[in-house]
């Protein structure tokens, strides 16, 4: 049984019901994660909420996450506590549920728990960290292994790839901490400063969002990787076009809006500008049709056909291309979106064999 194989026979929507606030610490937890896994050479796909609240998908590696947020007047987690059913009629105990995922036939995942609450030892030993379930003591890892069995109904239950995670970050108010670590990934991955970070920080937030939100139905695990998880080149897209070296034609094109004299489309394109800014790094239709009038343009210039000035150049974009946006795309959107890739165009972005 390979991966897809394996995924697809996992039940869904283990999660259940939450809280806003915990759907919002799931949420920027992966986002932390997604960071971490940046900085390796690894190819992923970051699954929110579907068999799991944060998945990482990888070409035969498959990893569970799930969060358990403790307010300060809650005890510690104990294997007690994690073994327990919360009622007969609960889906089952919060390490079972996880458990589960490591139950059908094929390769063995890494699954953990995070949490802001330490795991508490018989003894009042406290463990903090990164901690595998593989390396407690012995009482507790059959106590652990004795409650999967009876549970899951299984022979066999293997705690090496089984982690508790108390995270160092602040679970109740992670905003801050998030926007930090994006700061010092950015610099570290792409070796400059990042422009609008605020702007970065909501673009991945909101996408990340939407993944974690989209609950039609889903028929297929590509499917599943396309509608809910986010992969790294998307990410590098998201980083790339605020990077402070980039060529965006984003200054371009508001210092040409500046410079109208009608004023009522001086406010329509403003206003057009700021939404583009947020959405081509996320919109894939405007990415394709990003490379579709590049494309012209570099063949255009090719022929020798290319017209010298901007407004020429807005005009032969909107004739050729005005009628092949899909519904939704307002007519300032459009000449705008023009107007950015004629200045990226013109700062050299686009080579024919990478269109």
């Amino acid at each position: 049984m390979d991966i897809k194989e394996q995924y697809m026979s996992m039940p869904y929507d283990l999660s259940g019901s939450r809280s806003k606030n915990r759907f919002r610490v799931e949420l920027l937890w992966g986002i932390d994660k997604m960071l971490e896994l940046m900085e390796s050479d690894k190819a992923f796909t970051m699954v929110f909420d579907y068999v799991c609240d944060i998945e990482v998908h990888m070409k035969d590696e498959l990893e569970f996450y799930q969060i358990k947020t403790h307010s300060k007047s809650q005890s510690a987690y104990t294997t007690e506590s994690l073994t327990k059913k919360k009622s007969k009629n609960s889906q089952g105990s919060i390490l079972g549920k996880l458990f589960v995922l490591n139950a059908t036939e094929g390769h063995n995942n890494l699954i953990a728990i995070v949490s802001n609450s330490p795991y508490k030892m018989p003894g009042n030993d406290i463990y903090n960290g990164i901690h595998c379930f593989n390396d407690f003591p012995k009482l507790e890892k059959e106590k652990i292994i004795k409650a999967i069995k009876t549970e899951l109904n299984v022979e066999e239950v293997d705690l090496s790839t089984a982690f508790y995670i108390c995270t160092s970050m602040d679970l109740e108010n992670p905003q801050n901490a998030i926007t930090g670590q994006l700061v010092l990934s950015f610099e570290k991955l792409k070796g400059c400063e990042v422009e609008r970070p605020a702007t970065l920080y909501s673009l991945i937030y909101d996408q990340v969002s939407e993944k974690a939100c989209y609950e039609l139905s889903i028929g297929s695990y590509d499917e599943i990787l396309e509608k809910k998880g986010i992969t790294r080149k998307e990410m590098d897209y998201l980083f790339d076009c605020h990077a402070k070296s980039a060529k965006t034609g984003i200054d371009q094109t508001s210092n040409y809006i500046d410079s109208l004299s009608d004023l009522v489309a001086k406010k329509k394109y403003k206003k057009a500008l700021a939404k583009l800014v947020k959405s081509m790094p996320v919109d894939k239709v405007l990415q394709n049709k990003e490379k579709e009038v590049a494309s012209y343009l570099v063949a255009l210039e090719s022929q020798g056909d290319l017209l010298g000035s901007v407004d020429d150049m807005i005009d032969t974009l909107t004739s050729q291309f005005h009628d092949t946006f899909p519904i939704g795309y307002d007519n300032a959107e459009k000449t705008v979106f023009y107007i950015i890739i004629i200045n990226k165009f013109t700062e050299g972005v686009y080579d024919e064999d990478d269109i």
